[in-house]
């Protein structure tokens, strides 16, 4: 991971995921200089993959189903999704083509003008060799002692799922990737982490807990932006299993002091997790894929707010002409007491300033997080034109889930 993003490459991809819950404005689409390394360390998964669907989605936006070829970074999603207008950097996606996309975000992956590629142009082929270099299988390389600049060494704070886990005290980046001291899977996740000398050889697995213990006050207290530290690292070809595999391709490892060092997105990557990073708040976000996480996935419906920044109104009851709902302003404070309230549901249809001022959100609950749906045009429609209609909707908010919708793309038919 690099230890800066490029401000303008962080502005079109968030304008990506939130255009549909801020006010609409006009605007050119622009993007600053960026390297190729930059936008590979910046993606979260980079791969080829030919369109077989097209589907508008509210809103502003189009989900494009894909079948995956080659991939070069993290886990290829099965949709991608982008926005329906150029000016708001949306990509001119053709169904029967195929692109190399680098997608951000691992839930509602996102792709702009910028990311996505038709194959056999010119950019594409540069791309898609400088990736196939950038990731080609690394040769064994000698032992060797060399210095290193450890950048953020003790910023890094780890979140798995809702889980805050603290600042990991040893952990840096350095040669673009996030390092991890072993003894990180033991004490900050549920995994054993065991090194075997005489093999030269790390194995790291899951293990049976379920359960994060309370963390130390002291863990959770935000350390000062330092500058990078020099410090001597030793390499000798350490190998790493992870799940009973070897890893073949990865960021070696290396020993500094009396802890050995790992890559930590290879290694989360094996397990199946999804890794976000987020350079603002020197954070690492590693989240269970959608269709792996167990427990009941429960139906949520939210509003927010497209004019300023009033927070989101989430739903509890919803009827053929009346909605309740509970408005959350930021972060709550634990034990706050919101108060529901009840409206008519021509409330979330009124306009200001040319706009509306609700745009709707459903999600599905769990325990570890809620992962956001997208909502088909016809949907949105129906449920602000036909009463009877949102009394379906609102008898199965809060109800069990039987299958994730395909995309996740929320019909009038899981409705009916």
């Amino acid at each position: 991971m690099k230890g800066r993003i490029p401000g303008l490459l962080c502005f079109v991809c968030l304008l990506g995921l939130f255009v549909g819950f801020m006010t609409p404005t006009a605007y050119a689409c622009s993007r600053g200089p960026t390297t190729l390394e930059e936008d590979f360390l910046e993606a979260s998964a980079i791969f080829t993959a030919k369109v077989t669907s097209v589907d508008a989605v509210y809103p502003s936006q189009k989900a494009a189903v894909v079948e995956p070829d080659k991939v070069f970074k993290g886990q290829s999603p099965a949709f991608v999704v982008t926005n329906d207008d150029s000016d708001q950097c949306g990509a001119s996606i053709e169904v029967g083509e195929t692109y190399l996309f680098y997608s951000h975000r691992w839930d509602l992956p996102y792709v702009s003008v910028f990311d996505t590629h038709l194959l056999g142009t010119e950019r594409a082929e540069k791309l898609t060799q400088w990736l196939s270099d950038r990731t080609e299988k690394q040769q064994p390389k000698p032992p060797r002692t060399e210095t290193i600049l450890a950048h953020r060494q003790g910023e890094i704070r780890v979140f798995f799922e809702r889980h805050d886990r603290g600042y990991s005290k040893k952990s840096f980046i350095t040669s673009n990737s996030i390092y991890v001291p072993l003894s990180f899977f033991n004490d900050t996740l549920w995994h054993s982490a065991d090194w075997n000398e005489e093999r030269n050889e790390i194995v790291i697995d899951a293990t049976n807990r379920l359960e994060f213990e309370e963390l130390d006050p002291d863990d959770l207290l935000a350390p000062h932006r330092g500058a990078p530290k020099e410090i001597s690292a030793a390499y000798n070809d350490i190998k790493i299993k992870v799940k009973s595999e070897t890893l073949l391709e990865h960021p070696e490892a290396f020993v500094s002091g009396d802890e050995i060092f790992v890559p930590l997105r290879a290694i989360a990557e094996k397990f199946g997790y999804e890794v976000e990073w987020i350079d603002s708040s020197s954070s690492v976000i590693l989240h269970l894929a959608l269709e792996q996480q167990s427990g009941p996935k429960t139906l949520g419906m939210r509003y927010t707010n497209n004019i300023g920044l009033e927070g989101n109104l989430e739903i509890e009851r919803l009827t053929a002409n009346e909605i309740t709902y509970r408005a959350y302003h930021g972060h709550l404070q634990k034990g706050i007491d919101v108060k529901p309230e009840t409206v008519p549901f021509a409330e979330m249809l009124k306009e200001e300033l040319g706009y509306r001022k609700y745009g709707v959100q459903f999600y599905l609950k769990m325990d570890k997080q809620d992962i956001r749906l997208l909502v088909s045009y016809e949907l949105l429609r129906k449920i602000e034109s036909d009463a009877s209609f949102r009394e379906k909707v609102g008898a199965k908010l809060g109800e069990p889930v039987s299958e994730i919708p395909r995309n996740r793309i929320l019909t009038i038919r899981d409705f009916e």
